[in-house]
C-alpha cells in the first residue's frame, strides 16, 4: 500500500507541477503577445498592455485570444483568426521551450 501511495503522490506532485508550468507559459506568452498587438494597434502604452493579457491567464483558456481579436478589430489591424492562432500557438511554443531549457 505504500507504494501505491508514494506513486499517487509522485503523480500528484507531476500534475501540479505540469499545472503551474502551463499557466505561467500562458501569461508570458499572453504578455509577449500584447507586447506585439500594443505595436500592431499603434499603442503608447505597451507595457501596461502586455500586463492586462499576462492578467486574463486566470480568465480562462480563450480570454486572451477573446481580448486580442477585439482589440486588434477595434483599432483597425488586419490580422486574421488564423494568424493570430498561429501567432499565439507559436509563441507558447517558444515560451514554453525557454521555461523549460532554464
Amino acid at each position: 500500500m505504500t507504494a501505491i501511495r508514494k506513486r499517487a503522490q509522485a503523480l500528484e506532485t507531476e500534475f501540479a507541477y505540469q499545472q503551474e508550468f502551463q499557466f505561467k507559459a500562458e501569461a508570458r506568452r499572453n504578455a509577449l503577445m500584447g507586447l506585439w498587438a500594443a505595436s500592431a494597434m499603434r499603442r503608447q502604452d505597451a507595457d501596461a498592455y502586455a500586463q492586462e493579457l499576462a492578467a486574463c491567464s486566470a480568465d480562462g483558456p480563450t480570454a486572451a485570444y477573446e481580448r486580442l481579436r477585439t482589440d486588434l478589430a477595434l483599432a483597425g489591424a488586419s490580422v486574421s483568426d488564423e494568424d493570430l492562432q498561429t501567432r499565439m500557438a507559436a509563441v507558447l511554443r517558444d515560451v514554453a521551450r525557454d521555461m523549460h531549457d532554464k
